[in-house]
């Protein structure tokens, strides 16, 4: 859910950006603000998403996805 959050946003956006979206988007779920950043430095820690730091504010965004190694062989084998 975070992650595809995060995927679908073409701004850096702060934790409590996200848990807002998060909780207008899941009204059923009790989305808390320090399972967000919490789950954010899990997901940089992995190398799914960036932080940077903008004075004392920290943004995220997701991390640039690659193609798949499987596709570069079989062009080259021809």
């Amino acid at each position: 859910m975070l992650r595809t959050h995060l995927a679908q946003q073409s701004e850096p956006c702060s934790a409590a950006e996200i848990s807002s979206a998060l909780g207008q988007d899941h009204p059923d779920r009790n989305i808390k603000n320090t399972v967000v950043r919490t789950s954010l430095k899990g997901l940089v820690a992995k190398g799914h998403a960036r932080r940077t730091k903008q004075g004392s504010s920290v943004f995220y965004t997701a991390a640039a996805t690659q193609k798949p190694a499987a596709a570069e062989p079989e062009a080259a084998a021809g």
